[in-house]
């Protein structure tokens, strides 16, 4: 009986572990690849470690120049459509509801974290970058001209594939 009980247990823990995994790893997989220009903000957090902290150009959204549906209010769902505009991917439009794009867009979905003065401010989820311990600020010192490569998902679910400095991709040994 014991024997049954452990393999069960080994067998939902790897299930939890898969449906926490699976959907950034289908994303990375079969989503859409697309440039993103960054805005650092800091990098270090006790209990997490190193990381690079983004901020995007595509995280404040001026209502004035962006086509939306309705307004938005704190915490609700924002679905954007973006397209390649020279070298980065902005955004054309926003919405409530998942719009229907075209094979040269892609949708991403955030949330709204503040809307004054005609201006959107969302988070997208992509906005931490995990580093090796103590590479952090020195990653932080050359974030003047990085930039991101996202995938996106059929869900409109972004992953952080890449980070890129002056356009060469960041490694660590």
């Amino acid at each position: 009986m014991n024997s049954k009980r452990f393999a069960l247990l080994m067998v939902y823990s790897l299930i939890i572990i898969t449906l926490i995994f699976l959907p950034k790893m289908v994303t990375l997989s079969f989503g859409k690849d697309i440039l993103l220009k960054t805005e650092p903000v800091d990098p270090r957090d006790v209990f997490r470690g190193d990381y690079v902290n983004l901020n995007y150009e595509i995280s404040t959204i001026d209502l004035d120049k962006t086509p939306y549906d309705r307004d938005f209010l704190f915490g609700e769902s924002v679905y954007a459509t973006l397209s390649e505009k020279e070298k980065y991917w902005m955004i054309d439009s926003i919405s409530h509801t998942r719009p229907d794009i075209s094979d040269k867009e892609v949708c991403m979905k955030g949330v709204v974290t503040g809307n004054y003065d005609d201006t959107l401010y969302v988070r997208w989820g992509i906005e931490s970058y995990f580093v090796p311990e103590g590479e952090g600020i020195p990653i932080q010192v050359q974030m003047e001209n990085a930039s991101v490569i996202v995938s996106v998902g059929p869900g409109c679910s972004p992953v952080i594939k890449q980070l890129l400095i002056d356009g060469e991709p960041v490694t660590f040994e």
